[in-house]
This record gives structure tokens, C-alpha cells and sequence, in this order.
């Protein structure tokens, strides 16, 4: 009985360490896409992780809690003004260009 106990607890414990492995790979895919795209310095890299890393949760909690989705797109809004100013006048201009192509895209796919 013991061992079954100790198993349970093991496992749940497991469970949620992987939850979190997930929970933060969406910032960093989106981090290291950033980077990808925008040519970002280590420095960068340093002052955009935590931005990142919060846009991600109020992304995640807008879903969970639909009722927090006006208040968490105020917040999104100032994070991205904390990213222009990380970011060179040239990176700004390759986002700019990559944000309207993915709108694009996007209209695209309704059309279909």
C-alpha cells in the first residue's frame, strides 16, 4: 500500500513538472523565433526573455478566463512597448514587415 501511495505521489509530481516544461517552451519558441527573424543580440535576448515570458501568460490566462481578456490586452499592449524599446530601428522595421505578412496570411486562410 505503501508503494502504491509513493507511486501516486511520484507520478503526480512528475505530471506537473512537465506542465511546466510546457507552459514555457511557448516563450521560448517564440523567444528563439525572435531571434531567428530579428537578428537579436545575447543582451537582447537577456531584456526580451521576461516580456516574453509574461506576454505568454496573459495569453494563456485571456484563453482560461475570457473575462480577463480586455484587462490582459491593455497589459500586452505596454509589453509591446517594452519590446520597441529593446529593439533597433532596423529589427523594428523586419517585424513590422513580418507582423503584416502574417496578417496576410491569415486573411488568406479565411478566404479558403
Amino acid at each position: 500500500m505503501k508503494k502504491l501511495i509513493l507511486v501516486a505521489l511520484l507520478a503526480t509530481g512528475l505530471n506537473g513538472f512537465a506542465q511546466e516544461a510546457v507552459k514555457k517552451s511557448g516563450a521560448d519558441k517564440m523567444l528563439q523565433k525572435m531571434t531567428t527573424e530579428l537578428s537579436l543580440t545575447s543582451d537582447q535576448q537577456a531584456l526580451l526573455k521576461p516580456i516574453v515570458e509574461e506576454q505568454s501568460a496573459l495569453r494563456k490566462d485571456s484563453k482560461e478566463n475570457p473575462d480577463h481578456a480586455e484587462n490582459n490586452k491593455v497589459k500586452l499592449k505596454e509589453l509591446n512597448k517594452k519590446i520597441k524599446e529593446v529593439l533597433t530601428p532596423a529589427q523594428l522595421e523586419i517585424q513590422k514587415a513580418n507582423m503584416e505578412k502574417a496578417k496576410a496570411e491569415g486573411k488568406k486562410e479565411g478566404k479558403e
